[in-house]
This record gives structure tokens, C-alpha cells and sequence, in this order.
């Protein structure tokens, strides 16, 4: 597996590479206000490598705020497990006090049905 991990890696940066490689001549200007802020020519490889970049930093951002919502939920629910498990064991260790009578299970092929009840009439029906 970790073979394969390298491979991927070796090929995903020989792409990255080739791409750059290949758009060294074409040259764009970003406009970010405009009229207030524009740049001066940029090879196109950088403008890409740099939105890139500033995407995965927006989504580590967001991510850790997710990962530690998430770690404050399993810390509530571990909180209420323990809890749980602590009245699971104090109800294990009650003593019964009441004996329990033991019935004969009834056959349910021979259990009779209940009677449906009488319709009644009401006043002013026909």
C-alpha cells in the first residue's frame, strides 16, 4: 500500500509539473478592485498554484472548526454513556423485594378473540 501511495504522489506532482512547465509563456493580470488594486503580469502556472492553495487554507480553516464541534459532541456523549452505564449498574445491583408470580403461558391458538363491541344508536339517527 505504501507503494502505491508513493506512485500516486510521484505522478499527481510529475502532472503538476508538466502543467507548469507548459504555461511558462502565457502571462495574465489579475484585477481585484477595479481601478484600485491589478497586478502586473503573472505566469498563469502561479495564479492557479495560488488559488489553489488559498482553497485548501479556506477549507482546513472550516474543517477544524467542524473536527472540534465534532470532538464537543463525543465528549457530551461519552458524558451521557457514563452516565448511563452508572444507572445501568445501580439498577442491576437493586435487590428484588417483590416476588414474581409465574403465570402458565396461555397457547395462542386456542386464546379467544375479544368481542367487538355493541353498536350503539344515537338519538335523531334513522
Amino acid at each position: 500500500m505504501l507503494i502505491v501511495k508513493w506512485v500516486v504522489t510521484i505522478i499527481i506532482i510529475l502532472l503538476i509539473l508538466g502543467f507548469a512547465v507548459q504555461n511558462t509563456t502565457e502571462e495574465v493580470s489579475l484585477v481585484f478592485v477595479k481601478g484600485a488594486y491589478e497586478t502586473g503580469p503573472l505566469p498563469i502556472w502561479l495564479v492557479v498554484y495560488i488559488s489553489f492553495a488559498m482553497g485548501v487554507i479556506f477549507w482546513f480553516f472550516f474543517s477544524v472548526f467542524e473536527v472540534m464541534s465534532l470532538k464537543v459532541q463525543i465528549r457530551k456523549m461519552r458524558g451521557e454513556n457514563e452516565r448511563v452505564r452508572r444507572e445501568l449498574n445501580h439498577l442491576r445491583n437493586l435487590s428484588v423485594e417483590t416476588e414474581v408470580e409465574l403465570q402458565p403461558k396461555e397457547d395462542p391458538k386456542t386464546q379467544l378473540l375479544p368481542e367487538p363491541e355493541p353498536e350503539q344508536k344515537q338519538e335523531g339517527s334513522v
